[in-house]
């Protein structure tokens, strides 16, 4: 009685069964690693207020000037998508990559992890994702202390308004190309 109650499985009864259970763990390994994002604007803004923080600090030991020095005109560069966010932030990388750079050392190794996950995101949602542009040496930047300085600010400005329009990031728009929604 106990047989026919529990049965008795045949090896190909056997391999079937176990098939079934990789299929089914296959299957739930990809669920779950399909349903989890690979980057939440909650995190996205810790990183870049992280890097205000920084900037921060930076202006504070590195850069003394007085506050009725006239820096210039804002660079007001719209935040317009996801695309058009890696292009500006890796410009804004290359141009802070410029020597006397030693204090930039941790801005930059923090904009390089932001730039990865906006990168790992707009491949995940099927952006468009830029070529990386050339280097700036320094016979290219005629000051390069104000240079960095001028683009810290640039950068901490940026931050700022993308922090402000995390909703822009839902899209692809590149400078170049309409826009491509993410839903």
């Amino acid at each position: 009685m106990m047989k026919l109650l529990y049965g008795t499985y045949s090896t190909s009864q056997k391999k079937m069964q176990s098939s079934l259970i990789f299929c089914f763990l296959i299957t739930a390994l990809v669920a779950v690693s399909v349903s989890r994002p690979t980057a939440t604007e909650e995190r996205i803004r810790i990183m870049a207020r992280t890097i205000m923080t920084r900037i921060k600090k930076i202006k504070d030991e590195h850069f003394q000037m007085s506050p009725e020095i006239d820096i210039g005109p804002d660079i007001d560069t719209p935040v317009d998508g996801l695309t058009s966010v890696i292009v500006h932030l890796s410009y804004l990388q290359l141009r802070l990559q410029v020597p006397p750079a030693q204090h930039l050392q941790q801005v930059l190794v923090d904009l390089e992890t932001l730039l990865r996950t906006l990168e790992g995101l707009a491949v995940s949602h099927g952006c468009p994702v830029p070529n990386p542009e050339t280097p700036v040496y320094k016979d290219e930047t005629a000051f390069p202390v104000t240079s960095n300085y001028l683009y810290l600010l640039e950068l901490q400005r940026y931050l700022e308004k993308l922090c402000l329009n995390m909703d822009k990031l839902k899209w692809c728009k590149d400078t170049d190309v309409a826009k491509t929604y993410i839903f």
